[in-house]
């Protein structure tokens, strides 16, 4: 249970760098729950810090309409490589998520009206890759608790 609570914070709270541990679906809500370390939330000093434990509830989601993108790259000898894209379905992102299979990570975060588009780093055992996330959504609910002040974000 986390104890505060905003609605579109962004800029004033910050996924890059965060690692979502876990993902739930409930009514029409996507949940997806934060590591220890949160997310970072903006001071009045103008700093980011790291909250302790984090959720973002995105509200009114379409699951259908969520496209994620797969992004490999492959060693065919020592010196060339390619790269593959593929789409992946939301089903096998939730399951190797919640499984603890893909640690995942959001690098960067965009914004329009009514969409969000997140740049994530996967972890799979000692492999990693690029995972693209597109969703439309009504609104994004964010729930933390303390933030820490002794972990800033630079």
């Amino acid at each position: 249970m986390c104890k505060e609570k905003g609605y579109d914070l962004y800029p004033k709270v910050i996924l890059s760098d965060c690692t979502i541990s876990e993902i739930q679906i409930k009514d029409n809500k996507l949940i997806l729950i934060f590591s220890s370390y949160g997310f970072a939330k903006k001071e009045e000093d103008g700093n980011y810090y790291r909250t302790e434990g984090a959720e973002i509830i995105v509200e009114d989601y379409d699951r259908d309409e969520i496209l994620i993108k797969e992004k490999r790259l492959h060693q065919l000898s020592e010196e060339l490589y390619f790269e593959s894209m593929f789409d992946i379905a939301f089903e096998t992102l939730l399951k190797n998520v919640n499984s603890g299979k893909w640690k995942l990570e959001i690098v960067e975060e965009f914004y329009a009206t009514g969409e969000g588009i997140y740049i994530c780093h996967v972890r799979e055992g000692k492999g990693t890759f690029w995972i693209f996330i597109k969703m439309r959504y009504r609104n994004i609910v964010y729930l933390w608790n303390n933030v820490r002040y002794d972990w800033i974000v630079n």
